[in-house]
């Protein structure tokens, strides 16, 4: 297993072992590996291939001490192939680490992966477990048609929306005529969450993704970025991208809250356009805000992309042969 820098050009290949999977989850994003910070993307982030595997390790970039992990070098990402292989592709990196290459320490393994392993062998850190990370997924006939009761209110705020501005308002692509309009809008939606535990790094992390996010929708097909304007004002703007895996990702959705219904509508023109016939919409985290628990839950997901760190077992020989180094 011989690992090397990765690059962003490496997305053709990340996408190529993606494509063999149905992963929903947005951990093998180029834009989410790329663009936050935690994944010191430039300094430290490395790819390798072996046995029919793509493996991914980084050094987390840890900004405050409450974000530390137990690992004292590199994290590894699970191993990216065939469901069949997965097992045989963990226990390829098990013995990697065994022979010297630092600790096992792996993050993001869902439980439908763990269940794979031999529990002999591996372990999930519990104090890691977190319902803050857990990615939500909608099914994409709920976002695009709202059927029933439980989407009464989403159907009405859209209705609302649309019968207010009619024929003043406009979904479109992102052009870069719009990047002032896009920053604008980000900035004043920051200024309101100063106060709701959105506080200076977390902004900055974001306007960065922003960047990034722009600048991928104008490169690559399966990258998209659109703007909701009113009056030729921009009042909302949504990115989001179509993983190899037939799975969709909204990345980014952002919104003047002063045009009644204006995520609604976001929500839906977007999943209407990019995500018709995908698997899940993956719609990512909460981080534990409680309004935005509660704005992702009132979109009423069909389930979750739960993550879990995996680590070595007692029962093994591992911590012994730490010793011996």
């Amino acid at each position: 297993m011989l690992f090397r820098k990765m690059t962003e050009a490496d997305k053709p290949l990340v996408d190529s072992y993606l494509a063999r999977t149905d992963y929903p989850g947005s951990d093998y994003s180029m834009l989410y590996l790329s663009g936050w910070d935690f994944f010191n993307f430039e300094n430290s982030m490395q790819i390798a291939e072996s046995g029919g595997a793509l493996y991914i390790r980084f050094v987390p970039n840890l900004a405050k001490e409450d974000e530390e992990t137990d690992s004292n070098g590199f994290v590894y990402m699970p191993p990216l192939t065939e469901r069949g292989n997965f097992a045989a592709a963990t226990d390829a990196l098990r013995e990697f680490c065994l022979d010297g290459e630092g600790e096992f320490y792996v993050t993001s393994c869902r439980p439908e992966e763990f269940a794979l392993l031999d529990p002999e062998k591996y372990a999930i850190d519990e104090k890691r477990d977190s319902r803050d990370f857990a990615e939500y997924l909608y099914s994409p006939s709920d976002l695009i048609e709202l059927p029933g009761k439980k989407y009464h209110a989403k159907r009405n705020f859209i209705r609302r929306f649309i019968n207010t501005y009619s024929e003043n308002y406009a979904f479109h692509t992102y052009e870069e005529k719009d990047r002032g309009g896009v920053y604008e809008l980000f900035g004043n939606w920051s200024r309101t969450k100063s106060f709701d535990g959105y506080l200076g790094s977390a902004e900055k992390q974001e306007r960065k993704l922003v960047d990034k996010a722009l600048d991928y929708a104008a490169k690559y097909d399966d990258y998209f970025a659109d703007v909701l304007e009113v009056g030729g004002k921009i009042v909302g703007f949504e990115f989001g991208e179509r993983l190899a895996s037939n799975n969709g990702i909204v990345h980014i959705e952002k919104g003047d809250v002063n045009y009644d219904g204006v995520y609604p509508m976001l929500c839906h023109a977007f999943a209407a356009k990019h995500f018709k016939d995908v698997r899940f919409i993956n719609r990512q985290e909460d981080m534990g805000l409680e309004g935005l628990r509660k704005s992702k839950l009132s979109y009423h997901p069909c389930g979750f992309v739960e993550k879990r760190i995996v680590v070595l077992s007692k029962n093994n020989d591992f911590n012994k042969k730490r010793t011996e180094y």
